[in-house]
Parts: structure tokens; C-alpha cells; sequence
């Protein structure tokens, strides 16, 4: 009696520890850092980048990534200076890269926040929005 007790409990620990993994593995695409965070001093620039990830099932294919456009004036500019991402294809566990430069605005106080959202889409899986938050650093410009 005390060897089958053994057994079931065996059985169930099994089972709970292969659904509490299931359960917990992310799929999809995800980004990272999330969110990058990116600092220049007025007038300056800074270049940051995120990884991509496709986390499956399967492959991610017709990748594309697309800066929103820049916030106007007494705002900073975000722009995709490369990506290894838009046209490519994934495959499970694969990743991508795409960098940006922040150019922070002048005469707009020190600590001042922009922030876009990057929108990363595939044939396959939901559109991941990558936050990108710019911080203008100083005052007036170099």
C-alpha cells in the first residue's frame, strides 16, 4: 500500500511540474531591453538597441519593424539607423537586432521624457510594441 501511495504521488508531481512549464512558457515575439531606455544631453544623439526573440511555435517570417514618426517640435527624434529584423525570418529560439538613435531637443528642461512605441510585427504572431523612452539630459544644447 505504501509503494503504491509512493507511486501516485510520483505521478502527480510529474504531472504538476510538466504543466506548472507549460503553462509558464512564454511564445510570440518579445523585445529586450523592455523598455530600452535611451539619455542625451540637449542637441545630442545616443544609439541604443533591443534584441528580438521569437519564442514559437514555429517560425516568425515577414518580419517588420516601424519607428513611429517623430513627436514634433520641442521633441526629440527617434529614427532606425539598422535592423536585422524587418524582412527576415525567424526561426524558434532565433533573434534580430535593431538599433536607434535618440536625438535629445534643445531649450527643453533636463529630465524631459519622450517616448514612441515600436511597433514589431510578423506573418505569425500578435505585433509586439516596444517602448523606447528618450531623456533629454540638459537644458541647452552642446
Amino acid at each position: 500500500m505504501k509503494s503504491n501511495r509512493i507511486a501516485m504521488s510520483s505521478v502527480l508531481l510529474a504531472l504538476g511540474l510538466s504543466f506548472g512549464a507549460s503553462a509558464s512558457a512564454q511564445t510570440g515575439l518579445t523585445a529586450a531591453p523592455n523598455p530600452l531606455n535611451v539619455s542625451a544631453p540637449g542637441g545630442g544623439y545616443t544609439t541604443g538597441s533591443i534584441t528580438v526573440t521569437n519564442h514559437g511555435p514555429g517560425f516568425a517570417s515577414n518580419l517588420s519593424v516601424a519607428a513611429p514618426t517623430n513627436l514634433g517640435p520641442k521633441h526629440g527624434g527617434l529614427n532606425i539607423i539598422a535592423d536585422t529584423c524587418t524582412g527576415a525570418t525567424l526561426a524558434q529560439n532565433g533573434t534580430c537586432t535593431v538599433r536607434f538613435s535618440y536625438d535629445a531637443p534643445c531649450f527643453v528642461r533636463a529630465g524631459y521624457q519622450d517616448q514612441w512605441y515600436v511597433a514589431i510585427t510578423s506573418a505569425q504572431f500578435p505585433v509586439l510594441n516596444e517602448k523606447v523612452i528618450g531623456t533629454n539630459l540638459s537644458y541647452a544644447c552642446e
